[in-house]
């Protein structure tokens, strides 16, 4: 699965608008973190910038549906992402 596809996956089942170019900019962050781990510095920053555009959209809850949607996302991503 490509990071891009699990990303728009996970937005659309936390019901959350997401243009292209924002899960462009994530893709990094979750092909290192699905490499890295959780313990890591690349998934605490996929966290972060994931909150930072929840709070932009205002989005309640946005910690916590960042953390769900990170999650989510390297589940899709066990078996490797591109």
């Amino acid at each position: 699965m490509r990071a891009h596809d699990a990303l728009r996956k996970a937005f659309i089942k936390f019901n959350v608008p997401a243009d292209p170019y924002s899960l462009m900019e994530l893709e990094s962050f979750v092909i290192s973190s699905r490499n890295k781990g959780k313990n890591s510095s690349n998934y605490i920053s996929l966290i972060s910038n994931l909150e930072t555009m929840l709070v932009r959209q205002e989005i309640e809850n946005a910690s916590q549906i960042s953390k769900k949607i990170a999650d989510f996302v390297l589940d899709l991503c066990k078996d490797g992402c591109s």
